[in-house]
């Protein structure tokens, strides 16, 4: 089969308010913002971005309002050379969006969220050409049923599958044993190992059958289980700005990875390097690397090893 894209996601887009504060507020407390930025978000929509950050062809599937947050987000994914054609516009809907408040301190965040008055993506909304004729396709865990639907479908036409399994909600288990990797927030591991830690819940996703399960932890680095054993990888020091979309970066680099048919361990260093080097700079996407950038950190820190 003629590949079209290198990467198609399939998921959840939104436009993200980021407000950088003094210090988190206590209850009934006013703070002055030290700085307000307007961004593109969501969890496949930035991590299809890092992809095509990265080099490689991209296109995004996901759900918008007719609303002008709706155009924005296109505007921001067509503005990274991402395909749009097929994302779905209800033109009477009310679009999603974010607003984030970002610790000056520590470059922590609080996310509060909404859908808006969309309705979810449907399977039969889906341009399944983009899904079947992509290398690999990322989903997330917001749009389930759509996520589904694509990742079957993709696995079946020989595409790799990538799940950014943030959340263990309806309909989400069924996405996993479509999936050849299934990369996990610290949330989702809590929640499918009920609290028994890391490795129980690396244990417990590879019940499903992919080729590799992977928690990430945020400035520690991640942990994967694969038939290859288990291995950790420490995090990259970089002067972090903002956490926000660390994790949605990571699944782009990922994926990347995947796609060069590197071994986990360095799927693993790689997508660590990228996602660390986005907390450079506020928002989701405006620190991502390049892959020049990426590579010139990963012979910083971590050399010796061939990402050639």
């Amino acid at each position: 089969m003629s590949r079209r894209f290198d990467v198609t996601g399939v998921g959840y887009t939104a436009i993200d308010y980021l407000g950088v504060i003094p210090h988190f507020p206590e209850e009934n407390l006013k703070l002055e913002l030290d700085r307000l930025e307007v961004q593109g978000g969501g969890p496949a929509a930035t991590a299809t971005v890092t992809a095509a950050r990265l080099g490689l062809s991209t296109a995004f599937i996901g759900k918008i309002g007719g609303d002008d947050r709706g155009a924005m987000m296109l505007r921001r994914l067509a503005g990274e050379g991402v395909d749009v054609s097929s994302v779905v516009l209800d033109e009477d809907a009310l679009s999603q969006f974010a607003f984030i408040m970002v610790d000056a301190q520590s470059g922590r965040r609080t996310i509060l969220w909404t859908r808006g008055t969309l309705e979810p993506l449907r399977p039969d909304e889906l341009d399944m050409e983009k899904v079947v004729s992509c290398r690999g396709l990322l989903v997330d865990t917001l749009e389930p049923a759509a996520a589904e639907a694509a990742a079957r479908e993709a696995a079946a036409a020989g595409a790799k599958v990538v799940i950014d399994a943030g959340t263990i909600r309806d309909g989400v288990r069924e996405i996993l044993p479509h999936c050849h990797y299934i990369v996990a927030s610290e949330t989702f591991a809590g929640e499918i190992s009920e609290g028994r830690g890391e490795r129980a819940a690396l244990e417990e996703m590879m019940k499903y059958g992919p080729e590799a399960a992977v928690v990430t932890l945020g400035e520690r680095g991640c942990v994967a289980l694969s038939d290859g054993g288990y291995i950790e990888e420490k995090g990259f020091k970089v002067d972090a700005v903002d956490t926000t979309g660390a994790g949605d970066v990571f699944h782009g680099a990922f994926l990347y990875a995947v796609l060069r048919e590197w071994d986990i361990r360095r799927c693993c260093i790689f997508a660590n390097a990228v996602a660390a080097m986005k907390c450079r700079a506020l928002g989701g996407r405006a620190g991502i690397p390049g892959l020049a950038e990426a590579l010139e950190l990963l012979g910083e820190q971590a050399p010796g090893l061939d990402f050639a």
